[in-house]
Order: C-alpha cells, then sequence, then structure tokens
C-alpha cells in the first residue's frame, strides 16, 4: 500500500534516456503472482485462530482477507502486474555457464 510502481513502457523510457542498456529478456509474472495470493489468502483464513490468538482482532482479518483478494484479482484482471526485467550492456554476451543457469530456471 502506498508504493509507487512504475510501469514497463516508463521503465523502457528512463533507460532510453538516461543508459545504453538493452532489454534481453521480460517475463510477466502477474498471473503466477495471482496464484501465490490466492495460497497467502487460503493460508490465513485457515490460521485465523492462530492470528486471532496473537492478539488481533476481526476488523484486522477482515482488512487483511480483503487486501489479499483485493489484490489478487487486480492481478488476475492484469490492472496491476509484475514483470522481471533483465537489462545488458552494449557487447555483453552470457557466458556458457549463464545460458546454462537461465535455461535451467526456465524449464
Amino acid at each position: 500500500p502506498g508504493s509507487f510502481i512504475p510501469s514497463i513502457a516508463a521503465m523502457m523510457a528512463a533507460k532510453t534516456t538516461a543508459s545504453d542498456l538493452a532489454l534481453l529478456h521480460l517475463e510477466d509474472m502477474g498471473l503466477s503472482y495471482a496464484r501465490t495470493l490466492e495460497a497467502w489468502r487460503e493460508r490465513f483464513l485457515a490460521g485465523l485462530p492462530q492470528v486471532r490468538a496473537l492478539g488481533f482482532d476481526d476488523r484486522f482479518m477482515r482488512m487483511w482477507t480483503f487486501y489479499l483478494a483485493y489484490c489478487e484479482g487486480g492481478f488476475r484482471e492484469r490492472s496491476i502486474g509484475v514483470a522481471q526485467m533483465l537489462f545488458a550492456r552494449p557487447g555483453y554476451r552470457p557466458s556458457s555457464s549463464t545460458h546454462d543457469r537461465r535455461v535451467a530456471l526456465e524449464a
């Protein structure tokens, strides 16, 4: 809450005006993050007795449940997003070990 999340377009504009970096890879992780938020909400709801035992009241539990669901919905509807961007300087060439790690991560 209250954060500033720049758009991909804003990031690309900033890198164009401020550097010579090139975008090598862009991975949209919004739908994966929606599933993560859903899992967090389910676990939170399953643990309400423990949350209450820690001294949190019903209002807090409703607000936290709403926040998780609201964010999940935003990612599912793509009104908010999250992405990983990989930039490199001109002339960058990945080593074979870098390539092998990246292929393993993408598999």
